[in-house]
């Protein structure tokens, strides 16, 4: 009886490892697909010049934006995004649900 207590404990443990590592993947997901979105737009500034208008969007309405002052929010948010990203490539939830579904 005992047994079958400590197996069902371990089970909810293997099964909350499982949820965690599911929400982690999500947001890594997130962050990933943002990062890659704020490249693309890093790429696009930097082919514009001086002469180029650059608005950004604030909620319904667009805002124009100093060309300089663009390229620098979205190298902000790149690292914010960098920065971010990083716990979750060092600490991957993957290897302690291995070690526990090895047990």
């Amino acid at each position: 009886m005992a047994e079958l207590i400590q197996k069902k404990g371990e089970v909810e443990k293997y099964q909350q490892l499982q949820k965690d590592l599911s929400k982690s993947m999500s947001g890594r997901q997130k962050l990933e697909s943002q990062l890659t979105e704020n490249n693309i737009v890093k790429e696009e500034l930097a082919l514009l010049d001086g002469s180029n208008v650059v608005f950004k969007l604030l909620g319904p309405v667009l805002v124009k934006q100093e060309l300089g002052e663009a390229r620098a929010t979205v190298g902000n948010r790149l690292d914010y995004i960098t920065s971010r990203i990083q716990p979750l490539w060092v600490m991957s939830p993957g290897d302690s649900a291995d070690r526990t579904s090895a047990q």
